[in-house]
């Protein structure tokens, strides 16, 4: 139902994960109560979320994005991150959350699987503010994924998990480098006759590497997305050119077509709205956090000044603070192993649910306006005051990174 709701034009610009979330609300206990969480549903709703991952970590390969691009978005995720940090710490020492750490590890996070159809749509795709932004986005979706999993990680044992991600990332690498290395004209040959052959041999295959991935990445006490990721990752360099988008026609079959919007859906159907709109401190967080999500990525845009003209500027800060998969797959996990309460996790999905339907709209109308429309020059101009101020600083910064 989702991909005809995306079709009506007054949901035309809203990203389908979205639709599928909102869709799980309404058929959810908060609305009809048609459908109710069990541990059939939760298993699934855990395999799609390792299938998002995994598609995730395979689309990074299809869209070269350059090194400056990839070094600007870590940069500027990094300052993001700082501001998080001090955003929840604050939070913290009021007593409105706990666990300000990993909820300073979500408020980051960018949806890089999100932007790909919206930046298509709006044609900003191959634009330099399409790579910029996948640049942040992939930095921000990959940094969260490594540091969610030490942050989750049993209580005085981060440290060991730390060393155990650095081995087990270490693995990962040394395997996607090993098949890129030795991938001969005359194996991508062959994959593209198995390919084209239309059997099963390759998404076999795929599904081999998958569950290796996952299964170390669990062995090593990781959270098994982490593992998804790096799978998607390998694979997508195994493919290369010979016909990956065949394989990915087949893996989104089965991902896309199923187990990813099972796991929106039923996020949908879990996500507490009575608690939301019935708790005056959710309400206030859920406000806190649609704030906190837009400024923190205000701090580093002035970086990006230099390389995007002004509307494209404040456009690269709103796309960036679009997030949703990642903070709906780590407030799960949080909440499911006590560190994240439960009214904070309903504000922090909320908050992101708004990011989504909300910001890339404002974004792509911002860039649509004349010169001398007052509400676009009113904004544009404070924003511009707003970075002005942090440019020296970060300028330096990056002189001496450079």
């Amino acid at each position: 139902m989702a991909p005809f709701l995306n079709r009506w034009p007054l949901l035309a610009r809203t990203p389908i994960v979205a639709i599928e979330l909102l869709l799980g609300v309404m058929i959810g206990p908060s609305f009809a109560n048609l459908l109710s969480s069990d541990e059939t549903i939760i298993f699934l709703k855990e395999l799609g979320l390792v299938f998002l991952f995994f598609q995730a970590g395979f689309e990074i390969k299809h869209y070269q994005i350059g090194r400056p691009e990839l070094r600007l978005g870590a940069v500027a995720w990094l300052i993001s991150f700082i501001c998080a940090l001090v955003f929840s710490s604050l939070l913290w020492a009021s007593g409105l959350i706990g666990a300000p750490f990993l909820v300073a590890i979500i408020l980051p996070t960018t949806a890089f699987g999100i932007l790909i159809p919206v930046l298509k749509q709006s044609g900003d795709l191959e634009s330099a503010l399409g790579r910029f932004v996948l640049g942040s986005a992939a930095v921000g979706e990959l940094a969260p994924l490594i540091l969610a999993s030490i942050a989750l990680a049993h209580e005085k044992h981060h440290f060991h998990q730390a060393l155990l991600s650095l081995m087990f990332l270490g693995i990962a690498a040394g395997s996607i480098y090993l098949l890129v290395k030795y991938r001969s004209e005359t194996h991508i040959a062959q994959m593209a006759k198995w390919l084209g052959a239309g059997g099963v041999l390759p998404f076999r295959v795929a599904m081999f590497i998958l569950l290796g991935f996952v299964s170390l990445a669990d062995s090593f006490g990781m959270e098994t997305v982490v593992g998804a990721y790096a799978a998607g990752m390998a694979i997508a360099m195994l493919a290369g050119a010979a016909g990956d988008e065949t394989l990915e026609d087949r893996l989104g079959s089965i991902g896309s077509g199923f187990f990813v919007p099972l796991f929106f859906v039923v996020s949908g159907v879990t996500f507490n709205l009575a608690l939301l709109v019935s708790s005056p401190s959710s309400i206030f967080q859920f406000f806190i956090f649609c704030l906190i999500f837009i400024c923190i990525r205000l701090a580093p845009l002035c970086l990006y000044q230099r390389h995007l003209p002004q509307r494209d500027v404040l456009a690269q800060g709103l796309l960036s603070s679009t997030t949703l998969p990642l903070v709906v797959a780590i407030t799960y996990l949080g909440a499911q192993s006590g560190q994240i309460r439960q009214e904070t996790a309903t504000a922090l999905v909320g908050a992101a649910i708004m990011t989504v339907t909300a910001f890339p709209t404002l974004a792509f109308w911002l860039r649509s306006q004349p010169n001398e429309s007052p509400t676009a020059s009113f904004i544009l101009k404070h924003t511009k005051c707003i970075l002005d101020f942090f440019d020296p600083g970060l300028s330096k910064l990056m002189r001496l990174i450079d």
